[in-house]
């Protein structure tokens, strides 16, 4: 069967500051306001969302806190999910109860997320951005928390994550979860394409955190771009490089998939992804 795309509109807001962290807000100025109301429709009541990413950019940290602050209306628990280490958990608590102040700040990106030399984009200052607005919410009185799921070193790094997720979501029976990680971790079927590894070498898919969790019904959706740039590492490199969009895809819309071996239930493109660079490198 082929798939539904729906197509979406480029409106912006204006920009804004987050205190204290370099770089922009996220706000609909970079993420599209049409994309979150496509987002938010495709979610709709599901309670447990894999939102895969490719990590580094500004626009996906944008959107998913746009979404947070929507959801968040509603009333009820809501929690996001974040690929960080575990061991930052009690940092990030603490970030998230303080008056976000400058030593607050500096306390959160001395954690040992922000610290390592390798910078893979999961500490970029979107990121960070990301936490502050959750900050803001619950400051504001809303019912939001944040998980970190990382396992870092743990042998099988999927099972690990899908471990503390399944915790999380049995923790909290009535709440939402929100999960923000890379999109091969969030993929909930074995894809029908080939993998290979940096030297060219096909492997066989992983079994990934969200295949683990097949028992919660995973809803999984893959948010890519037309192109544009993303912090990354390559080949021993880290930084902004360059974002190649899929081929044959030209329009922005989010794709439901109704054929078996997709990897995730939908992808939603955007029109382009901007590098976000490391959040300690903020001047």
């Amino acid at each position: 069967m082929l798939p539904l795309l729906l197509v979406l509109a480029s409106t912006a807001c204006a920009d804004h500051e987050v205190p204290g962290f370099a770089g922009p807000a996220p706000t609909s100025a970079i993420a599209p306001r049409r994309a979150l109301d496509l987002l938010a429709e495709t979610i709709a009541a599901r309670r447990l969302v894999l939102l895969g990413e490719m990590h580094g950019t500004r626009e996906i940290p944008a959107l998913v806190g746009d979404l947070i602050e929507r959801e968040s209306r509603a009333g009820g628990p809501l929690v996001l999910a974040l690929e960080i280490t575990t061991r930052d958990q009690p940092v990030v608590d603490r970030y998230l109860a303080s008056a976000g102040a400058r030593a607050d700040r500096a306390a959160l990106l001395a954690g040992a997320q922000w610290t390592e030399p390798h910078h893979d984009g999961r500490d970029s200052q979107a990121m960070a951005g990301l936490i502050e607005r959750v900050r803001l919410l619950r400051a504001r009185g809303r019912d939001v928390s944040i998980v970190l799921f990382d396992p870092a070193d743990a042998a099988d790094r999927n099972r690990g994550m899908a471990t503390i997720l399944r915790a999380t979501a049995l923790a909290a029976p009535q709440a939402r979860l929100r999960v923000l990680t890379g999109n091969v971790h969030a993929m909930t079927d074995r894809p029908a394409w080939d993998m290979f590894d940096e030297s060219g070498r096909r492997i066989e898919p992983p079994m990934t955190a969200g295949r683990h969790l097949a028992d919660l019904h995973p809803f999984s959706i893959d948010i890519e771009a037309l192109g544009g740039t993303a912090w990354t590492c390559q080949a021993g490199r880290c930084g902004a490089h360059a974002y190649r969009a899929k081929p044959g895809m030209h329009a922005p819309a989010i794709d439901i998939a109704t054929d078996v071996g997709t990897a995730w239930d939908a992808t939603l493109l955007l029109p382009a992804f901007t590098a976000s660079p490391p959040a300690t490198l903020a001047k």
